[in-house]
């Protein structure tokens, strides 16, 4: 995965935080997904907007972890939101509209 060209594209599926974690409903396969808040940080970043390697820093300056585990950590966690298909990942230049977009401490929920 080129994390530097890669940007994560979370689904249209209902999701709610809920208390720093996040609940995600895959309504067609009838299955809920509990993540911690790790893992509901990394869904509220998988935007499109970002690439991977932005979602590593901002975890890096917001969990207390080194950055090669948060890095190795995100990108499995990334893999199976895509095996689950809650996530696509998309390899692209960053489009012009998204420089500087999007890169708010705390994004709101889907």
């Amino acid at each position: 995965m080129e994390s530097h060209r890669t940007y994560p594209c979370r689904k249209e599926v209902p999701w709610r935080l809920l208390e720093g974690e996040a609940l995600v409903v895959d309504v067609k396969a009838g299955l809920l997904y509990p993540l911690n808040s790790v893992g509901a940080r990394i869904w509220q970043l998988s935007d499109g907007q970002r690439t991977v390697e932005e979602i590593v820093g901002i975890l890096t300056g917001e969990f207390d972890a080194g950055e090669e585990t948060i890095r190795e950590d995100a990108i499995h966690f990334l893999e199976a939101l895509v095996q689950a298909t809650l996530l696509s990942l998309e390899n692209r230049a960053r489009p012009p509209s998204a420089v500087g977009a999007g890169t708010r401490p705390h994004d709101t929920q889907g």
